[in-house]
């Protein structure tokens, strides 16, 4: 019960609303690796970004071939939630490359600004792709809501999506903390606003009817208050079983690969030789 307190006690100051944290390779460097080279990671996070690159081009390529205007993607929080993990998977690519390239990240100043947003992107798209596949298949497909033009797009999109973040939050090291539910939580509202002006400017969705989802038809307000209430308070559960599978991924990594590593590393030292082919 202690150990419970003094988490919370520790997690709830204000200065962890920072994007700062001291250990700048948690961010390149896998927590299951033995090794400080950035290039397994780098390879992983490839593979993941190309991966979520191909399913948005599939996904937007089945709408440009249909009869249905392009701009009905746009509409969907599963594309949202589709382009945020383009965006995380992307930058954490991008973090990987750059420090293959550059060498060490620096510990004299704040994290980099790039760092800084792949820890946004990573904070949001991990809890809203595991939101939009329990929302896809606890109400969505019991309504019969189709989101893409291909019936089995529709059903694998909805669950890749989240394989996809599962696999860059358990190959990563970096933390993730309590209130940083902000992050997801800002996203959700922002989608929240947008389906609401949609609804007033008199946006409709494929099939014409005036509503994004049946779930948050504005015309009734009361219930899809009620609908945005209860999701935001899952999101913020999942954000805390994110939190969990962190930990979870941390304490079996330390049991398994850690202690076999240096634990007092310069962070400034380089990671390869100049010579070095990798």
């Amino acid at each position: 019960m202690d150990a419970i307190k003094l988490y919370f006690k520790q997690e709830c100051k204000l200065l962890m609303l920072a994007l700062e944290h001291p250990k700048p390779s948690d961010f390149y460097i896998s927590v299951w690796q033995a090794t400080r080279s950035p290039v397994p990671l780098l390879i992983w996070r490839a593979l993941l970004f190309l991966t979520s690159i191909g399913i948005v081009i599939t996904s937007v390529t089945f709408y440009a071939i249909s009869s249905v205007s392009l701009g009905y993607w746009f509409i969907y929080l599963t594309h949202w939630g589709l382009t945020l993990m383009i965006l995380s998977t992307g930058f954490g690519f991008a973090v990987s490359l750059r420090t293959y390239i550059s060498g060490p990240l620096s510990v004299d100043y704040s994290l980099p600004w790039y760092v800084k947003t792949f820890w946004v992107l990573h904070n949001m798209s991990v809890p809203v792709a595991f939101l939009i596949t329990l929302f896809y298949w606890t109400i969505l497909y019991e309504a019969g809501v189709s989101e893409e033009m291909n019936l089995g797009l529709d059903v694998s999109i909805h669950g890749i999506n989240s394989v996809v973040m599962f696999l860059l939050l358990s190959s990563s090291s970096h933390p993730s903390r309590l209130v940083h539910v902000l992050h997801p939580m800002l996203f959700a509202l922002t989608y929240v606003a947008f389906s609401l002006i949609y609804y007033l400017a008199g946006g409709v969705d494929t099939a014409g009817n005036r509503y994004v989802y049946p779930v948050l038809y504005w015309g009734s307000a009361g219930k899809a208050f009620l609908v945005v209430v209860i999701t935001g308070l899952l999101l913020i559960v999942l954000h805390f079983a994110t939190i969990g599978l962190a930990a979870a991924r941390d304490a079996i990594a330390n049991r398994l690969i850690r202690p076999s590593v240096t634990v007092h590393v310069d962070e400034r030292l380089a990671l390869r030789r100049p010579t070095d082919n990798v």
